[in-house]
C-alpha cells in the first residue's frame, strides 16, 4: 500500500540496540517453542515471519513497478516503519529501508488524466497482485494437490510457508480498510481500488495541480 508517514530521523543506536533485542527475543522464543517436541513441520512458523520481509520489499516494488508501466511518476518508496536504516534508490526515486519491517508505502503521482482510474486502481492492485502471482507459481509448481499437504521435507515446508505468507499479505492488503496515519485516514489497497474508480476527475486534476506545484 502507500500511506505517506511523517518523516523521522535515522535511528539512533539505542533504538537499533532495542529493536536488535527484541527480535532476538522474539526468535528465542520461537525457537524454544520449535525444540519442544521438534519435527520439520514446526519449521513453517520461522520460514512465514522469514519471508514476510522479502514479501513486503516485493509488494511495494508492485506498486511502484505498476505505476512506471502506468506512466505515473514514483516519488518515493518507503519499506518499514520507525528511523532509517538505509537509504537507496528504486526506478530513480529515493527509496528508504526502516527499522520495522512491518507495512510500507510507495508515494506516487500521476502525469495526465488518460485512463487515470483504471491506471490508480491497477497500481494499488499490483502490491497485492504480485503476492498473489508467487502462491499461484508455487501452488503451480507443487501442485493443487501438494500446496497444502503436510511434509517432512524442508524444502517443500520453505516454498508452501512462502506461498502462504504470500497469500495472506495479499488477502490483507485486499480487504477494504482505511488506514490511519499521522495525516489522517487513508485508505488501503482494498479501499484504494474502489476509491480509485469512483473518484472524479476533479479530483485527479487537483492532484496533478499539487503535484507540478510541490515539484517547482
Amino acid at each position: 500500500m502507500y500511506i505517506d508517514q511523517k518523516d523521522k530521523e535515522p535511528s539512533s543506536k539505542g533504538e537499533k540496540i532495542f529493536v536488535l533485542v527484541l527480535t532476538l527475543l522474539f526468535f528465542f522464543m520461537m525457537s524454544m517453542e520449535m525444540i519442544s517436541n521438534y519435527e520439520p513441520r514446526k519449521l513453517g512458523m520461522l520460514f512465514f515471519v522469514l519471508f514476510w520481509i522479502p514479501l513486503l520489499f516485493l509488494h511495494e516494488f508492485g506498486h511502484a513497478l505498476m505505476a512506471k508501466l502506468c506512466g505515473w511518476q514514483v516519488k518515493r518508496t518507503v519499506i518499514g516503519l520507525g528511523g532509517v536504516l538505509h537509504k537507496t534508490t528504486l526506478f530513480g526515486a529515493p527509496m528508504e529501508i526502516r527499522m520495522i519491517p512491518l507495512e510500507g508505502f510507495v508515494s506516487i503521482a500521476p502525469e495526465n488524466l488518460h485512463w487515470v482510474r483504471i491506471k490508480h486502481a491497477l497500481i494499488y492492485f499490483a502490491g497485492p497482485g504480485i503476492e498473489l502471482l508467487v502462491f499461484l507459481l508455487i501452488m503451480l509448481f507443487l501442485g493443487t494437490d501438494q500446496i497444502f499437504a503436510l511434509h517432512d521435507n524442508y524444502y517443500q515446508i520453505a516454498l508452501q510457508s512462502l506461498a502462504f505468507a504470500a497469500l495472506v499479505g495479499a488477502v490483507i492488503n485486499l480487504i477494504p480498510l482505511g488506514i490511519r496515519t499521522a495525516e489522517g485516514t487513508a485508505p488501503n489497497d482494498g479501499l484504494g481500488i474502489i476509491t480509485s474508480l469512483t473518484s472524479s476527475k476533479m479530483d485527479y486534476e487537483l492532484w496533478i495541480r499539487n503535484n507540478q506545484k510541490s515539484s517547482d
